[in-house]
C-alpha cells in the first residue's frame, strides 16, 4: 500500500491527503489520471504550493464541508487560481447524522450521510457527471470521511474492484502523522489533543468503508441505484464514466 500511496500522493506543504484516483483498474479500462483528486481542505498556501496546485489545472472544487466549517472568511486558494467553487455539504447539520448513527466513525455513520444528504449527493454527482468540470478536486476537512464516501461511490460506479476501493480509503492513514505534525504546530485544539482524539480527527477505520459498501448494495443496489433514486440523471452517470473510466463517448 505504501508504494501505491507514493504513486498517487501529491505532496504539498500546507495541503494534506491529496491523491490522484487515476490508474485504478475499472470495467472499461483504467481510471484516467489527472482528472479526479481527493483531498483535505487546503490551508494557507506556501509559494511552492501555489505553483504545484496551478500545475494540476483544476477547473472545479467540490467542497463537502458545511458552510460554518473552516476558514470561511478568506477566498478558497484553488478558486484564486481560476477554478469554479461548489459548496455542497454532505451533512448540513452534524447532529442529524449523530442522532441516527452516534458520534463514532463507522459504516452506520457513512450510511446516514445518504439518508440526510440526498439533495447534496445529487448535486455533487451532477457536477462529477459534467465533463466540463474536470479536472476536479473533492475535499472536506481532513479528506477522509465525506470525501472517502463520495470517492468510494465514484469508483464503484466505474467498476473498480471492491478491494481497491477499500485500499484507497485506507491510504488516508498513511498521511496522518504528517498532517498531525503540521496542525500541532499551529496551536489550538490539535496542540492539546490526545492520541485517541487525533486518530478520530485524522484516521479512518478500514472496516467503516467495507460496511458502508455492504449497506449501499443491500439498501440501494449500489451507488448508481442510490444516485438514480435521488435524481441524478442517467446522462450524468454516463458522463462520469466517459471522463474517468474509459467508456467510449
Amino acid at each position: 500500500m505504501i508504494e501505491e500511496f507514493k504513486r498517487r500522493h501529491i505532496p504539498f506543504g500546507r495541503w494534506f491527503n491529496v491523491r490522484d484516483l487515476g490508474g485504478y483498474a475499472a470495467e472499461a479500462g483504467p481510471v484516467t489520471w489527472q482528472r479526479y483528486y481527493r483531498a483535505g481542505a487546503p490551508a494557507a498556501f506556501e509559494d511552492d504550493d501555489i505553483e504545484r496546485a496551478r500545475g494540476l489545472g483544476i477547473r472545479s472544487v467540490i467542497d463537502l464541508r458545511r458552510g460554518d466549517e473552516g476558514q470561511r472568511d478568506r477566498p478558497h486558494p484553488i478558486t484564486e487560481l481560476g477554478a469554479t467553487y461548489h459548496l455542497l455539504p454532505v451533512v448540513k447539520e452534524d447532529a442529524s447524522v449523530t442522532a441516527i448513527a452516534g458520534p463514532r466513525i463507522s459504516a452506520e455513520r457513512y450510511l446516514a450521510y445518504l439518508e440526510v444528504g440526498g439533495e447534496s449527493f445529487r448535486d455533487i454527482f451532477e457536477v462529477l457527471g459534467n465533463p466540463d468540470s474536470y479536472p476536479v478536486v473533492v475535499h472536506c476537512s481532513a479528506g477522509k470521511d465525506r470525501t472517502g464516501v463520495v470517492s468510494a461511490m465514484a469508483l464503484e460506479i466505474l467498476g473498480v474492484p471492491r478491494e481497491t476501493i477499500e485500499a484507497d480509503y485506507a491510504m488516508t492513514n498513511l498521511e496522518r502523522e504528517r498532517t498531525a505534525a503540521y496542525w500541532q504546530t499551529r496551536g489550538g485544539w490539535y496542540a492539546t489533543a490526545t492520541p485517541e482524539q487525533l486518530d478520530f480527527a485524522l484516521s479512518v477505520p478500514p472496516e467503516a468503508i467495507s460496511g458502508f459498501l455492504d449497506g449501499l448494495e443491500a439498501r440501494y443496489g449500489g451507488a448508481e441505484g442510490y444516485l438514480r433514486g435521488v435524481g441524478v440523471p442517467a446522462e450524468a452517470i454516463r458522463g462520469l464514466r466517459r471522463v474517468l473510466g474509459g467508456e467510449a463517448s
